[in-house]
């Protein structure tokens, strides 16, 4: 895995997963689980992983 904070648009950055990525909002700030949900789908990590 690696972060990208420059990558994103305005306070967001990219996550990337291998070939995959998925958008970061505002670091300062938590995530809702639904949001939390599809950046796991997006790096197609399962939930039950973490």
């Amino acid at each position: 895995m690696r972060f990208a904070a420059s990558e994103g648009p305005g306070s967001h950055g990219t996550l990337y997963a291998g070939e995959r990525k998925t958008a970061v909002k505002d670091r300062r700030k938590e995530i809702g689980p639904g949001l939390l949900n599809k950046m796991l789908a997006d790096l197609g990590i399962d939930r039950n992983e973490l």
